[in-house]
């Protein structure tokens, strides 16, 4: 048997491998023809043209490792058929299922490889890419806001803080008023100030007033300055135009806290951050559909039908997670059920067509 199985993993891995690269040098050939016009306008050069969609490469590879997986499946599991290999190891006494869980098996390994590319090497690359782009290609300096105005922020469990403006590189803030709330969402306590600094674990309070509030009673104390301790720093308010992919699963969690914690819209960010997890079972399910077709589809017709199967599929599936993104960004389903519904709808579907399988 281990010498079927490693005929089967070479037989797998040669189309993989051949449909990664091609697949992924299709798009930076169109990418480079897309941007072309913006390359001679900067009149970039060649050097790092090449540089930037070189370091890209990769991260295209990845993005169309699924489409590459359903080709191999069907090009490797095909030509088993067609050469009727498939019914010899049947006639040998040699469950199906046994070959299916070995490709099941790279499915799982080559997610797991891509996560950990997009873990470690992948956002390495882009962000040097990045850099050959703004600093070699566009000569233009990295943006970075500090700058917000009119911000409401809230503070757990029951509060809210409201900022006229703060600038993040200096440690300050104006306008500032603090509610906090009591059962019923009635105001408690509100403090008021014309500006503040954070000095060290604390924020600094300046010419302002403090209020308490009792049923229809209130009190109110004036103070020059008041030290109290936030949740927040300024650091945390700092937000660096940067792609997804040149962050860990870590830093892309700490950048979509940053967004809530300013009130800006982040379930797109949120789906983003799931479907890291999810790709990594996306292999298995395009197997899932890609295995039964190749074993019934694959034994009658060439690879050019095949090729033609795995894109249609591909689209479909694409098209699945188009539609749960955008269930999602309008919060009609979660972002975790958005990330997800591409591969449970074609998972339910690939399992029920290779539990038909004659094995």
């Amino acid at each position: 048997m281990v010498i079927i199985y490693r005929y089967l993993i070479i037989e797998f891995a040669k189309p993989l491998f051949f449909s990664v690269v091609s697949f992924g040098g299709l798009v930076m050939i169109s990418e480079f023809f897309r941007e072309l016009n913006f390359f001679l306008e900067k009149k970039a050069a060649f050097s790092d043209v090449f540089a930037y969609l070189f370091l890209n490469f990769p991260w295209w590879c990845i993005q169309v490792l699924p489409v590459s997986v359903l080709l191999a499946v069907l090009f490797s599991m095909g030509q088993m058929a067609r050469q009727n290999e498939i019914t010899a190891l049947k006639a040998a006494g040699i469950n199906l299922w046994r070959i299916v869980s070995v490709l099941l098996l790279c499915g799982l390994i080559i997610g797991m490889a891509e996560l950990a590319l997009r873990e470690t090497a992948i956002p390495r690359l882009v962000q040097k890419s990045d850099i050959v782009r703004r600093e070699k290609i566009q000569k233009e300096p990295r943006t970075i806001q500090t700058e917000y105005h009119d911000l409401v922020i809230a503070l757990p469990p029951d509060g809210r803080m409201t900022v006229g403006r703060l600038d993040a590189s200096n440690n300050a803030v104006s306008g500032l008023v603090l509610d906090y709330f009591s059962d019923g969402y009635r105001l408690s306590r509100q403090l008021v100030a014309r500006d503040g600094t954070w000095d060290g674990g604390y924020w600094i309070l300046r010419s302002g007033v403090e209020r308490s509030y009792q049923g229809n009673k209130w009190n109110e104390k004036r103070f020059d300055s008041l030290k109290i301790q936030l949740a927040f720093k300024p650091e945390d308010f700092v937000i660096t135009n940067i792609r997804p992919e040149q962050m860990t699963a870590g830093e892309y969690l700490i950048y979509i806290h940053r967004m809530e914690t300013l009130g800006m819209p982040a379930e797109k960010e949120l789906i983003r951050f799931h479907s890291r997890w999810a790709a990594v079972f996306s292999h298995i399910v395009v197997m899932l559909i890609g295995i039964p077709f190749a074993v019934g589809l694959g034994a009658r017709h060439g690879k050019m039908i095949s090729f033609s199967f795995a894109l249609i599929i591909a689209f479909i599936y694409w098209g699945f997670q188009a539609v749960g993104q955008s269930l999602g960004e309008t919060r009609f389903i979660t972002p975790l059920a958005a990330a997800w519904i591409g591969n449970i709808i074609f998972g339910s579907v690939g399992i029920f067509l290779t539990g038909r399988i004659k094995k």
